[in-house]
């Protein structure tokens, strides 16, 4: 349902002419300080009614939240990575066989990531590393905790955040009420070893997650 009101704002509210859009500093505002405007705000009411201010209002909102992910960005060294990501239960499981063009289905949930990052989280080690296999892969990918739709980018990096030069694209959506990126991609050419995958909502920051190619 929320999903269906967002999409709402997005698309039957048009104003080409931004007639008495609040302006930028407003929507910015909305995004990270939303305790600092009164319900009663008509320019709060005005977002709701207007699709572009509201398409403006999701970008800010998508860049705050992307920020949280990336303290320790793609250049962290591997044992930073791995501790800001100690938290993260994430599940991993290989479809048997190939499709016709030779990728393997594979798949890795990371649904309960949002919430669980940082030095103070007190959740626990997963209790057996994800990996993936050297091999052409049909990856499908559940991603963080109300994570936004969209077009995605994917690269595979050496531990300590060097590039591989192993990347990929593709879309997310929704699937079972989930957040959800599908996209091939080619590990054949990696040695066996620790890696992260690094992934991003086209333009925002990257999101490192630890991996095992083997």
């Amino acid at each position: 349902m929320l999903d269906l009101l967002e999409q709402a704002a997005l698309h039957d509210y048009p104003n080409p002419k931004r007639i008495g859009c609040p302006g930028p500093d407003f929507l910015k505002r909305l995004a990270t300080d939303r305790k600092s405007i009164q319900l009663t705000d008509p320019a709060l009411e005005h977002v709701t009614r207007c699709s572009p201010c509201f398409r403006e209002f999701l970008g800010f909102r998508d860049a705050v939240k992307h920020k949280r992910y990336t303290r320790r960005a793609l250049i962290a060294s591997g044992a930073a990575v791995a501790a800001a990501v100690a938290g993260f239960a994430v599940k991993l499981s290989i479809s048997p066989g190939s499709d016709s063009n030779g990728f393997e289905h594979a798949k890795i949930d990371l649904l309960s990531t949002g919430g669980q990052r940082g030095p103070d989280s007190q959740a626990q080690r997963p209790a057996s590393e994800a990996s993936l296999p050297r091999k052409r892969l049909d990856l499908e990918i559940t991603l963080p905790f109300a994570s936004p739709l969209g077009d995605y980018e994917l690269q595979v990096l050496r531990a300590n955040g060097q590039p591989t030069g192993v990347k990929a694209s593709g879309k997310a959506y929704l699937l079972d009420g989930k957040t959800t990126l599908r996209l091939r991609i080619d590990l054949s050419s990696l040695p066996p070893d620790q890696y992260q995958i690094g992934f991003r909502r086209i333009p925002f920051d990257w999101l490192p997650v630890p991996i095992q190619v083997r």
